[in-house]
């Protein structure tokens, strides 16, 4: 990307933030899943925080050691050069029964997860929403002797959020699980892929049928946001054995729009360096880029050069006192994410270090805006390997990596880029989008009066931003 290219795109986000001007004045529609997974960027976790489950109440999102959520720290997740927040969700605990409905969100939490969301949506950011840490006998569990009330817990769970949520655009994205799983079983986390055992077969049949339920729930709202929306489904316990054997499905989708519905998928690999222990602390090119190149192919095979969008939604690699090593994790990983085009999302539970493999420390959410030395070491690695130059990811969707030349002469706009442009917007100094082409490369603007533009270009690879003068 050239200065002036970046120096652009860095106008162009400066100058709607001044604006105030955000995802929903935009109104990003009309997405396909794999559109929205080219524009998501790479993504950050707001991990134990709105997951935490200990205690009802406002108090659950300090309750396991981390302060409340600001504006701040979503702030600096976006100047880092994250242009996704997947927020986790516990909402069991948020519950009662209430009229015709068993499991009722309270107004307060549900409100304050609004709150945050619009956080995001403040910068122009992707969210990803879900259910967290309720695979449960208490509210959703894969077996038949759960399965009645799991599909009320799901169904109602969705039919809220759906609503209240009705009008917020694709930028806006809903997972319908977290790792659905047999918990406290010898299955919990892994089981014989060539031998599938009968009770994590009911369960994989389980979470196909409630990841349906969720889907139906958020398409039958009627809004046209969520008749769109895009929608993702992990497998069993959101592992890569679990979506890639022969019982599970994503869901069938009656939205009524096309290819809205991407998998699901966390990877923490290789497990014995990103997670394990601290007896594995050293990242060795044999076998652990095989296995990580494996991750990344086999999803590339078996979903997304079929058409169905893939998302990483949790990865990281355990601070161990091993900083070169995880830098050269990452090399490899995100090397690897950016040649499949699969997004990931950076999973950050804001433990810093000495917690074995669960050190996933990145942002100090104790000073609100910096990062842990080694934690900004690795997310500054992560945003060298994909390309993006941090604070200047543009509207939305930008992507740091792509050139993009605009002219305009004789009212004609005129875009010369070496990839296909799949659509044109341009926004008004107010954010509102006053022209829009699709699948063209020029369009006509002589019905726009003279005056500044910005003029976002999506492409089969990405999105840039620009700005234009009309004279």
């Amino acid at each position: 990307m050239s200065k002036i290219t970046r120096k652009i795109a860095a106008v162009a986000f400066l100058f709607f933030a001044a604006l105030g001007v955000s995802a929903q004045t935009v109104g990003l529609t009309g997405k396909t899943a794999p559109e929205i997974v080219k524009m998501m960027g790479t993504g950050w976790n707001l991990g134990n925080s709105l997951d935490a489950n200990s205690n009802p109440g406002l108090g659950s999102e300090t309750s396991w050691g981390n302060p409340k959520t600001t504006q701040s720290m979503i702030d600096a997740v976006k100047q880092a050069g994250f242009n996704t927040v997947r927020i986790p969700v516990s909402w069991g605990r948020q519950t009662s029964q209430s009229g015709n409905l068993r499991f009722k969100i309270s107004d307060e939490w549900l409100a304050r997860v609004k709150e945050v969301v619009d956080y995001c949506y403040k910068n122009d950011m992707f969210v990803i929403l879900n259910i967290h840490h309720d695979n449960s006998q208490t509210y959703f569990y894969p077996s038949s002797q759960y399965q009645q009330q799991s599909e009320t817990y799901v169904k109602e769970i969705w039919t809220q959020l759906a609503a209240a949520f009705a009008d917020y655009d694709q930028h806006l994205i809903f997972e319908t699980l977290n790792e659905p799983r047999l918990v406290g079983t010898s299955e919990e986390w892994g089981f014989d892929f060539n031998n599938i055992p009968n009770n994590v077969r009911e369960a994989i049949g389980q979470v196909n049928n409630l990841n349906q339920i969720a889907v139906d729930a958020i398409r039958d709202n009627g809004s046209a946001y969520n008749k769109e929306r895009m929608i993702m489904s992990p497998g069993y316990c959101a592992s890569m054995d679990g979506c890639r054997n022969d019982i599970f499905r994503l869901p069938a989708d009656k939205g009524g729009a096309e290819n809205r519905i991407a998998l699901s998928v966390h990877a923490y690999a290789p497990y014995a360096l990103c997670l394990g222990d601290m007896n594995t602390t050293a990242y060795q090119e044999n076998p652990m880029k095989y296995d990580i190149e494996w991750h990344f192919k086999t999803l590339y095979e078996m979903f997304a050069s079929k058409g169905v969008a893939v998302v990483i939604g949790e990865t990281s690699v355990s601070n161990k006192n091993n900083l070169n090593d995880r830098l050269k994790w990452v090399d490899c990983f995100y090397g690897y994410s950016k040649s499949y085009g699969i997004p990931c999302v950076l999973w950050d539970n804001n433990i810093y270090a000495n917690n074995g493999g669960e050190a996933h420390g990145y942002l100090n959410r104790g000073s609100g805006t910096s990062w842990y030395q080694d934690g900004k070491a690795v997310v500054d690695r992560i945003m060298s390997v994909l390309g993006i130059t941090p604070g200047t990811t543009g509207v939305g969707s930008a992507n740091a990596s792509l050139d993009v030349d605009l002219s305009v002469a004789n009212d004609v706009l005129q875009v010369e880029s070496g990839c296909a442009v799949e659509r044109i917007s341009l926004f008004d100094i107010s954010g509102n989008c006053v022209l829009e082409a699709q699948n063209c490369s020029s369009c006509s603007v002589s019905a726009l009066g003279k005056g500044v533009y910005i003029v976002r270009i999506d492409t089969n690879i990405g999105s840039s931003v620009k700005k234009i003068v009309k004279k």
